[in-house]
């Protein structure tokens, strides 16, 4: 219904709701463009289809409009085709991908991995009450392209100062998994509360969001998360896969 409101009213631009008639998959891992190829004729290399650029496939005999973007940090493919196709689509490349270990993950795999790789969610890390610039994510929003909607609060906040930036807090030891929510401490003072939270399973650590009063957004300060009644101490750290996003772009 946003999308609808803000259509042009001269009936240049028509909006449909198309959800239900296609699917989605998501191919992601650094084997994914060995797997990927042998279903497609279609050159798949860096310099053909790079890193945020989107193009029409032929996938197992099937039209796929592919995105080469990742949630997980890792190289890959978002791969949206009629719904009717999806199925035949899955069981090629499940196929195809034996020899490389190819294994189907669901959400919460995709989730952990998300964390790890500092990427947020959308309506728990970033909501209507936040903002681009503390969020991390002002690379979103293009100031010099002209007015857009938000862009004269956006710029409002930039001159006024951040107040807090959105970080990566990892809990030392063994810690019980936090679920979000969950209240954040320094100095004996509850600063922030968690945001999303999970298990990062590569370095076998519960890991989670906040933000943070700039003071304490450094990498390397220590606050306390509470689980379950007691203080877990945490560190705020850097995404802990791959920070500057090098196996994207391969």
């Amino acid at each position: 219904e946003w999308v609808r409101s803000h259509a042009p009213a001269d009936g240049s631009v028509e909006v449909r709701d198309v959800t239900d008639d296609f699917a989605c998959i998501g191919m992601w891992g650094p084997d994914a463009r060995d797997v990927l190829g042998q279903a497609t004729g279609d050159d798949l290399s860096n310099d053909a289809f790079p890193y945020l650029t989107a193009r029409q496939l032929t996938v197992a005999g099937k039209p796929a409009w592919a995105q080469r973007v990742s949630y997980i940090g890792e190289l890959g493919w978002e791969l949206y085709l009629a719904n009717t196709d999806a199925g035949a689509v899955w069981d090629a490349l499940l196929e195809l991908g034996q020899a490389h270990g190819i294994r189907p993950a669901g959400y919460k795999a995709l989730d952990s991995l998300r964390l790890e790789k500092g990427y947020v969610y959308w309506s728990t890390d970033v909501t209507p009450e936040d903002n681009l610039l503390e969020a991390g994510m002002g690379f979103c929003a293009d100031m010099a392209k002209g007015d857009f909607i938000g862009r004269d609060a956006l710029a409002k906040r930039k001159a006024d100062g951040l107040q807090s930036r959105l970080r990566t807090v990892v809990l030392e030891g063994n810690a019980l998994p936090a679920y979000g929510a969950e209240s954040v401490w320094h100095d004996d003072q509850i600063v922030s509360r968690l945001r999303s939270a999970g298990h990062a399973h590569t370095i076998d650590r519960s890991i989670a969001y906040c933000y943070l009063p700039l003071p304490l957004a450094k990498p390397g300060t220590g606050v306390e998360i509470e689980l379950f009644g007691e203080r877990v101490p945490a560190k705020v750290t850097l995404p802990t896969h791959d920070p500057k996003g090098t196996r994207l772009k391969v």
